[in-house]
């Protein structure tokens, strides 16, 4: 009888081991298989509740016994000695293949900052190119010593730019000037000269027409296309009227010319580095010869006199994207002297040899520039 009472309380405390919800039978459970998507265990609770202590972690692909009693969305389950509960989702029918990780992505590089583009430089306006082409005349040494830009040109002023100018083309600093067509004295005697004291614009046309053949280019006339409706022709007959000289087809002498025929010829001129005329005329194709010479109409017109004449075998264009070596010898191996802007315009000397061209700067000096940093135009 002892024995009996003793297995009796053995058993008694056993069961009172056993979780609450554990089920000795269960005809309708069922073994199934731990599949979570992580490959990790899956928590074994001893409530059917999130926060509830977990009693044990059931290893992926193990067996488990799933009860048919479901508690909400958990379900009653025994693992080996363990009774809890899990989510049956992470449950499967049938033994899962081996968990294979997923090859891990590549870390992204971090996305480089874009490069700040620089604020664009807003084109010059008219007035600062007219400025820099004045700047330049300065530098090349046309403009005479003390010349302002400001005002009205005076016959001294356009005597000495055209002598400069003169004298740069032809590599000659004592050349003066032998086709003038009016010297200081009759310009002064002359009708407008003495009432105003100025050059008028078609007397400085004129003066440059013989400025062309002291440079070197005996026959201006045959160097343009003669365009009769460039210009108002009373208005320059007018002009030649004012300045003294008689009209002489015969005459051997070129200031016997019509003054119409020289205007032409110089508007007919262009710069070959500014791309602009010598001089210009109005919509209405007035020249407005007998209205006075401004400082920087005459700065600028006999620049663009000076760049307009080649007297080389042709032009170069710097066609390099950045800038262009100038070397003292035909070679890479010589000094380099200076250095061009792309879109520079110089007159070509001479060839020495293939791949290279000598050319004449605009201070008179000269240098070498290889051919495949320029395009070259032949005279």
């Amino acid at each position: 009888m002892k024995k009996l009472i003793s297995m009796i309380t053995i058993l008694c405390l056993l069961a009172a081991l056993l979780p609450a919800y554990a089920s000795i039978y269960d005809p309708d459970s069922q073994v199934m298989y731990v599949k979570t998507p992580d490959g990790k265990k899956l928590n074994l609770r001893e409530e059917p509740d999130p926060n509830a202590r977990i009693i044990t972690q059931i290893p992926y692909g193990a067996e488990v016994l799933m009860y048919s009693d479901f508690v909400g969305l958990w379900v009653h389950a025994q693992y080996g000695m363990y009774n809890g509960f899990v989510k049956p989702e992470f449950l499967s029918d049938y033994p899962p293949s081996p968990f294979v990780p997923p090859t891990p992505r590549p870390t992204a590089r971090p996305t480089a900052m874009p490069t700040a583009r620089p604020t664009p430089t807003p084109p010059p306006t008219p007035e600062e190119l007219l400025a820099r082409e004045i700047g330049a005349a300065r530098s090349l040494g046309l403009v005479p010593p003390g010349m302002q830009a400001e005002g009205n040109c005076t016959w001294q002023e356009l005597d000495g730019l055209i002598t400069n100018a003169i004298r740069l083309k032809n590599k000659n600093p004592a050349a003066i000037r032998n086709h003038v067509y009016l010297t200081l004295a009759d310009y002064q005697a002359a009708n407008a000269g003495a009432q105003f004291n100025i050059v008028m614009r078609g007397v400085a046309a004129a003066e440059m027409y013989g400025a062309l053949i002291d440079m070197g280019e005996m026959n201006p006339m045959a160097s343009h296309a003669n365009d009769p409706y460039i210009a108002d022709a009373g208005n320059i007959d007018l002009c030649q009227q004012y300045a003294g000289v008689d009209l002489d087809p015969g005459s051997a002498d070129w200031r016997a010319l019509p003054m119409l025929d020289m205007v032409t010829v110089i508007l007919d001129h262009v710069s070959g580095v500014s791309g602009k005329p010598v001089m210009t005329i109005d919509a209405d194709h007035d020249f407005l010869a007998t209205h006075a010479l401004t400082r920087a109409d005459a700065i600028l017109a006999v620049s663009r006199l000076y760049h307009s004449l080649h007297t080389g075998i042709g032009m170069v264009t710097v066609t390099h994207y950045r800038q262009a070596n100038l070397r003292a010898q035909p070679s890479m191996k010589a000094a380099i002297v200076g250095k061009v802007d792309p879109g520079a315009v110089y007159e070509v000397i001479d060839i020495p040899k293939e791949g290279w061209f000598h050319i004449q700067l605009p201070n008179g000096t000269t240098a070498y520039i290889a051919a495949g940093m320029v395009s070259f135009m032949m005279n």
